[in-house]
This record gives C-alpha cells, structure tokens and sequence, in this order.
C-alpha cells in the first residue's frame, strides 16, 4: 500500500514547522484534526491540506501520476495591531516555500510550484493573512 498522501502531508507539516516555529511557536500551529484552541491575543496559524485532482503524468502500467495541491497556511493576529507582523510572518512561509523547493519524505518528494500570500481578512477578533504554498508530486502507480 502506497503512503504518498501521508508522506506529502508529512513534508509539508515539517517544514512549516521549521517556518513557523520561530514566528509563532509550534504550539501555536493548529493541524488538522487537533484539538486547538487559540489564545486571545497570541499570534497563531491553521494550516490545511488542499488536494488537487490527480492525473496520470505519462501513458502505461509504469508510469507516474500527477499529484498537485496546496497547502494552506492561515496566520491570525490579534485585530487592530497593523499588518506589519502578519505580513512579515507571512513572508517567512514565502521565504520558507521558494519555487523549486524539494521536500522529500519517505519514498515522495514534494516540488514546491510557488508560495503566495493573499490579502488580509478580519475574521472575529482576528486579523488573517492567507499564505497558498502549490505543490508537485510525481509518483509511481
């Protein structure tokens, strides 16, 4: 049984760890299917995992799929406190996810396409700042 999706979500989740853990500390990444609860006026970030339709990348019974997706990084800080640090931490994940950036893990190597920011939404108390990082496998079967 092929492990590439949970081998891509594990690439994935370490480097953002590498990443964010300086910007807003590992306890304050919340993961998919974790309990989190943020901390009023503590930076944090929710990262999701978006998987793209898979299409076969060459013709025959040994040839490699196609396996894009992206993966969400949405940093909050606290309302009201300017976007300086939310845009500066957004562009450590830019930074973190440069084109080309190869993240293997197990027998998967996850390709970095590009890694963009988008512009910041108020959501409650938060002020959010979406990073979208695309992404590239080729696999085997």
């Amino acid at each position: 049984m092929s492990a590439v999706h949970l081998e891509i979500k594990q690439a994935l989740e370490l480097r953002v760890a590498e990443v964010l853990g300086p910007v807003v500390g590992m306890a304050q990444v919340a993961f998919p299917n974790e309990a989190f609860t943020p901390t009023a006026g503590t930076p944090w970030a929710r990262v999701h995992h978006l998987w793209a339709r898979t299409a076969p990348g060459t013709v025959g019974v040994d040839g490699y799929t196609r396996r894009p997706g992206v993966f969400q990084v949405s940093l909050h800080f606290p309302f009201g406190t300017g976007e300086k640090a939310a845009v500066t931490a957004a562009q450590a994940v830019v930074d973190g996810f440069k084109p080309g950036t190869s993240l293997p893990r197990g027998d998967t190597t996850v390709r970095v396409q590009s890694a963009s920011l988008a512009p910041g939404l108020r959501d409650e108390e938060w002020w959010v700042v979406p990073v979208s990082v695309w992404w590239l496998v080729h696999s085997v079967g």
